[in-house]
């Protein structure tokens, strides 16, 4: 009896997650991931930020998705939040010059932000909740001709640290997993 039900057990959690993105309505989120997040980062107006689609991706393997949303063309902005009841939780987000990176149990970005400025930050997550972060900001000057560094910061958990704290807690990520969503189209 034992043997069937761990048998069952994946089946039983793929149904559960099926009827949980059949039950998932977007709208109860996208005025705040428009208004909160998409506009003041990356758009010149409000105007101008849309979403395209949406796909809900179990990134620690918790049985709860994660939210992961997609601008549309004109707006090449992706956001990956975490869904505590109606809140959200922004984890990692990009644009036409980022990208994000999916790890077993974390997710980040990476991004070339401006000529001269490279940022990134990671999210360790563990029952769908934050349980470690870190994050690299660098600005350096490009029109010398060794592209001097003007600043560089990294924190991990929200304190400074020097560059080999940082190194080691990327490092613990291990490699990246390809993730391919399930998108979902917004009407």
């Amino acid at each position: 009896m034992k043997r069937i039900l761990l048998l069952l057990l994946p089946l039983l959690t793929l149904t559960c997650q099926a009827q949980e993105k059949k039950n998932f309505d977007i709208n109860k989120y996208r005025e705040v991931i428009l208004n909160e997040y998409a506009y003041p980062r990356f758009a010149k107006s409000a105007d101008d930020t849309k979403l395209k689609d949406y796909a809900l991706v179990d990134i620690d393997g918790d049985g709860k998705p994660e939210l992961w949303v997609r601008g549309d063309e004109s707006q090449d902005w992706q956001g990956v939040f975490s869904l505590d009841g109606d809140s959200l939780t922004l984890l990692a987000d990009a644009d036409a010059c980022s990208e994000i990176e999916v790890y077993k149990n974390a997710v980040g970005y990476h991004s070339y932000i401006s000529p001269g400025q490279v940022d990134e930050a990671y999210s360790v997550l563990k029952n769908s909740r934050v349980v470690s972060s870190a994050d690299m900001n660098m600005k350096f000057d490009i029109f010398s001709d060794e592209q001097e560094v003007e600043y560089e910061g990294y924190s991990v958990n929200g304190k400074e640290v020097d560059e080999d704290t940082y190194n080691k807690f990327v490092q613990k990520l291990g490699d990246k997993v390809e993730v391919t969503p399930e998108w979902i189209a917004i009407e």
